[in-house]
């Protein structure tokens, strides 16, 4: 747990040390319209790369073809298939997209002005993949490796991680920690994960730029159209994990613990 928590501090900290490190950059032009937004994204921009460094630097995530594979083609599609239809449903159960809401007002406010910048675009769709790194490729990782914890319940402590450093959006949060979580643990490939998230967040992206002046997917679509989306997401989501299940097979951390036993070395990092 204590390399959990240096992780997790380490995240802040790189966060605040980017954001004060692009302050002397923007400080003399506070008048100038979009200031404000292009110190943001410099700020999470240069944390993001220092927490990349610190996690390589560190080894807690390490290049070999089992983390970084994609599996098939077939799990590929799967993937994409299954963030689609499971945002659409963790984003019914929680309530995610409500612009009632004065915290996601806010929110949706920051993402608007960021989504209108290319760079602030572009950190949009990459941090994933630090995010992944971070959640999945570290911290998961570390909870899988204990051999008195099971691996569903290092999945949920992970993903209650993932859903309580988003305050606002905690739900939908953690049943995407579920979901990202599984994948991991079955498949032993962070760039499925890092796929999937990508697509998770970028949907609110498009539907901010899209549709800038309707509050929630409930108000864009009406009720029927929403209650049948709902339906069709929990349809597709089964499908889809079922699909996945069939062709994972035997989850990559049981075959690693399995050779771990005989070898006395964890293949997937």
């Amino acid at each position: 747990m204590d390399k959990i928590v240096k992780l997790l501090l380490a995240q802040l900290g790189f966060v605040f040390l980017g954001v004060f490190l692009s302050l002397p950059f923007f400080v003399t032009e506070k008048e100038e319209e979009g200031t404000d937004v292009y110190w943001m994204i410099s700020g999470l921009s240069l944390g993001t790369l220092f927490l990349a460094w610190y996690i390589f630097s560190k080894k807690y995530v390490r290049f070999n073809m089992q983390t970084w594979s994609l599996r098939s083609l077939k799990a590929v599609l799967l993937t994409i298939l299954l963030s689609f239809s499971f945002f659409f449903l963790a984003d019914s159960l929680g309530n995610w997209v409500n612009w009632s809401n004065e915290r996601w007002s806010n929110g949706i406010s920051i993402l608007r002005k960021m989504s209108h910048h290319s760079f602030g675009l572009v950190f949009l769709l990459a941090s994933p993949i630090v995010e992944e790194l971070l959640f999945r490729g570290s911290i998961l990782r570390l909870l899988l490796e204990k051999e008195r914890l099971a691996p569903k319940y290092a999945i949920l402590a992970s993903a209650l991680i993932y859903g309580a450093l988003n305050p606002g959006e905690n739900i939908p949060y953690f049943l995407f920690g579920l979901l990202l979580g599984y994948l991991y643990y079955r498949s032993g490939s962070l760039s499925l994960c890092i796929l999937s998230t990508m697509i998770m967040n970028g949907i609110p992206v498009l539907l901010t730029i899209c549709y800038p002046d309707v509050r929630s997917v409930y108000e864009l679509m009406g009720v029927l159209p929403f209650i049948g989306l709902v339906v069709l997401s929990v349809l597709l989501s089964a499908g889809c994990l079922y699909g996945l299940n069939r062709s994972f097979g035997v989850p990559a951390w049981q075959v690693s613990r399995n050779m771990d036993d005989t070898s006395g070395g964890i293949l997937i990092n």
